[in-house]
């Protein structure tokens, strides 16, 4: 397994929360012996001339470890991003290509499209001809696989969504919403602006909690948070789980133009909170307007601060898709997921070791 195991940070990334995930799932299963390479490199304090040779020593590590003859595996799965599939997917596929080993790619993120449309064509070749080749490739986003699937091989390219593993509230919830929360990096991209200016509009006993990070290049400072709006840097002492269990509804108006499938979606859904967010790139795969959650236009103030004075004066709907978001969120449990993932690694090195259908492979 190839990717970049999480740090002991307080926000962690989308890409590590996957990759951890899958690699707990695989590292229990008795059928398996998982071996990893960790991607991660440390970047606070770093320049980035430093981040870039940090990157390419592991990723040279990477390579000698999979063209090694006396290294022993059986298949390898390699966990990155978009960016880092054009960058580096097809050196990885002809490492693999050259052992003889079956490639399976798990792209974490919904922004492979813009990415292969925006790279020069030596980039965009190599993307096609070699890595997208793999023989499986795993993408977050129905939108995605149905833009990249081959009409050859419909079995190359498979739908493998975020999943989450929330802890479960079971206590009481109130029946009228009032505490909404957006959690997640603090930058204009995600809606910030437009959910404190909705803010302002709320009524009284109504407030909007930001919790996050800055990004890079972006601050709170200066921002007019009104009375109704507060921020934190950090979740408080209890984490991310307390944060979503003292709110009552997720506000997600994000318009970031490589958005996919957020996990912090996933996540206050699993938490019981149902979620406004715009129709946006692949979000609506997830939020369903009306069903478990709302749906507005991005960049628009004035919408989103109207959806949540509904979900505050129509407890009959905010009940309603509370529970839809309860059971959206369980669909997305990893324990559901984590078998077809077992399952499909048995099937790369069975038909690898199939002299049928290596002489199919060769023959194409």
């Amino acid at each position: 397994m190839i990717g970049p195991v999480p740090a002991d940070e307080e926000f962690v990334s989308g890409i590590q929360l996957s990759f951890a995930s899958m690699l707990e799932a695989l590292l229990r299963e008795p059928s398996l012996e998982v071996v990893v390479h960790d991607l991660s490199v440390t970047r606070e304090g770093r320049s980035p001339l430093r981040q870039s040779i940090d990157e390419a020593r592991v990723f040279a590590s990477l390579v000698g470890r999979i063209t090694t003859p006396w290294s022993r595996f059986d298949a390898v799965l390699f966990n990155t991003s978009a960016g880092g599939l054009l960058r580096s997917g097809g050196i990885v596929r002809s490492a693999c290509k050259a052992r003889g080993v079956p490639l399976m790619v798990r792209v974490f993120g919904g922004d492979l499209d813009l990415l292969a449309d925006e790279a020069n064509e030596r980039t965009r070749q190599t993307f096609e001809r070699s890595t997208l080749m793999a023989d499986r490739v795993l993408l977050q986003t129905h939108s995605l696989c149905e833009r990249f699937k081959s009409s050859d091989d419909c079995r190359r390219v498979r739908w493998w969504p975020t999943t989450r593993n929330a802890t479960r509230f079971n206590g009481a919830r109130p029946d009228q919403a009032r505490r909404f929360l957006y959690l997640g990096p603090i930058r204009p991209e995600k809606g910030i602006l437009e959910a404190v200016e909705a803010s302002k509009r709320l009524p009284d006993g109504a407030s909007l909690t930001l919790v996050g990070p800055h990004h890079v290049g972006f601050t709170m400072d200066g921002v007019d948070l009104g009375d109704r709006c507060q921020f934190l840097e950090a979740p408080p002492e209890g984490g991310v789980e307390e944060v979503l269990r003292n709110h009552d509804v997720l506000v997600f108006p994000s318009y970031h133009k490589r958005e996919g499938m957020p996990g912090v979606i996933l996540e206050a859904m699993q938490s019981g909170l149902p979620v406004i967010s715009t129709r946006w790139r692949a979000i609506p795969e997830l939020v369903e307007d009306g069903d478990n959650g709302v749906l507005v236009a991005p960049r628009c103030p004035n919408g989103l601060g109207a959806a949540m004075r509904r979900l505050i004066e129509t407890p009959t709907l905010f009940r309603r898709l509370r529970e839809g978001a309860r059971i959206t969120g369980e669909r997305f449990r990893s324990v559901h997921w984590e078998p077809k993932l077992v399952r499909w690694i048995h099937e790369l090195v069975e038909e690898r070791s199939s002299p049928m259908q290596g002489d199919r492979r060769s023959a194409s």
